[in-house]
């Protein structure tokens, strides 16, 4: 009886660290994630000034349209951007932890009421 419980509990500690491993190793696997929120792809805008909303998860580094951004603790960022009359291209890179590189285009289109 004793035996069965010393091996129960071994495997109990096995499996938790099994566990702990998957957990603390999933972002090695994933890499890093960044989403732009806003604006939309395809989104026609009146106005050459736009807030560019998105989140980042396990970055080092972030930059919009190769201009340094920086994230609040949660990975939220918001860069101001102005844009130029006709189609313009947003394109937001970003570094993971483990050297990984993910990047992310939208392209809008600006029409300016004269």
């Amino acid at each position: 009886m004793r035996r069965f419980v010393v091996i129960w509990i071994f495997g109990l500690f096995l499996a938790s660290f099994f566990v702990y491993f998957i957990f603390i190793f999933q972002s090695f696997w994933r890499g890093p994630q960044i989403t732009i929120d806003f604006p939309e792809e395809g989104a026609g805008l009146s106005n050459s000034h736009i807030l560019v909303r998105g989140h980042g998860h396990d970055i080092t580094k972030l930059e919009l349209n190769g201009r340094l951004v920086y994230t609040d603790e949660n990975g939220d960022f918001e860069e101001e951007l102005i844009l130029a009359s006709g189609l313009n291209i947003i394109e937001l890179k970003a570094d993971g932890r483990f050297g990984r590189k993910i990047s992310e285009k939208r392209m809008v289109m600006v029409k300016l009421t004269e």
